[in-house]
């Protein structure tokens, strides 16, 4: 059975994407990875360093409203609204029985044996961002999920099926030109419309492992400890993967950018993973990529509608919000 994991960034995370993908393969040698360039090499680097992986720039996707896309978007909404559409030439291309995708910034501990199980009898495989309430207002809270996203589109299994082939067209279709940073208007880019799957489509699974995709928005309900050398969560399910996301190497003692609710230094366990991590990138050539400029890259756009009014109304307070 041929698999394949995949993967989305520009050049300036190469160096995020080798250490996921080395993470992975590490335990799973019957996948192939592919990751897909949002950007030109152009000769800023050598592709005979990330072998076995295989790159793929955009541009030799086929994606027919590339050029509007690459035109309408800031990179971070390019580089999700892509997925769907590499996921579409890898099945074409490659035709593999089974088709994960992970975000760069996820670390594997053990095999996904849990999700691989699910997609024997399902068609795709979504994670939610947590499946317990919230209990106070630090960040992030449960309607900052509802705005966002019930699940997190930076895992997504799949299945070579009618299903999955529907499910792409649908999303990709939507990607075309839908793929915004506007909270005001309900957008999260790529991730709010995975909230319609289980609705549009047969045979989606929501895997409740509390191992898998474990990060800073569902740390309240998953607590790390070490048993016999295995990292454990809830005493109960071994840790399969990190999601690192919002993690800055230049704050390497905050957990991420995009919550309040956690010190880690009181988290200790997951210091020494980060910490681990950290150096991971770094030997993969963190300094030599994260400086990259992207060839689609475009200014951020301005605040439009409502968030244009609400930064107009608190400019006198030097404050400003925004979508990204």
């Amino acid at each position: 059975m041929k698999k394949i994991a995949y993967s989305v960034c520009s050049a300036n995370h190469l160096a995020y994407a080798k250490t996921m993908a080395d993470s992975f393969t590490a335990h799973h040698p019957e996948y192939s990875v592919i990751i897909g360039l949002v950007d030109r090499i152009e000769g800023r680097f050598g592709v005979a360093a990330f072998q076995p992986y295989i790159i793929i720039e955009a541009e030799e996707m086929g994606i027919t409203k590339f050029a509007q896309m690459s035109q309408q978007y800031t990179i971070i909404e390019l580089n999700c609204a892509i997925k769907p559409f590499l996921a579409q030439y890898i099945f074409n291309t490659y035709q593999p029985e089974i088709l994960l995708y992970l975000d760069t910034d996820i670390f594997i501990y053990q095999p996904l044996l849990p999700v691989e199980r699910l997609l024997e009898k399902n068609d795709i495989v979504l994670t939610p961002h947590f499946t317990t309430p919230v209990t106070d207002e630090k960040e992030p809270r449960e309607r900052d999920i509802l705005r966002s996203g019930l699940y997190n589109a930076g895992f997504i299994g799949m299945k070579k099926s009618t299903t999955v082939d529907a499910f792409l067209q649908w999303w990709s279709s939507r990607l075309v030109d839908q793929c915004y940073y506007n909270f005001a208007e309900g957008m999260g880019v790529d991730q709010n419309w995975l909230n319609l799957v289980p609705l549009f489509f047969d045979n989606v699974a929501i895997c409740h492992h509390k191992g898998i995709n474990v990060a800073y928005w569902n740390l309240h309900e998953r607590v790390f400890s070490v048993k016999e050398n295995l990292v454990m969560v809830n005493e109960k399910e071994p840790l399969i993967f990190l999601h690192i996301s919002g993690y800055k190497f230049n704050f390497p003692d905050q957990l991420s950018l995009h919550q309040t609710r956690f010190v880690l230094s009181e988290l200790p366990i997951l210091k020494k993973l980060l910490d681990d991590y950290r150096s991971a990138v770094n030997a993969n050539g963190y300094e030599r990529f994260i400086h990259l400029s992207c060839y689609f890259s475009k200014p951020k756009k301005k605040s439009t509608g409502l968030m244009a009014t609400v930064n107009k109304l608190i400019k006198p307070l030097g404050i400003k919000i925004t979508n990204v």
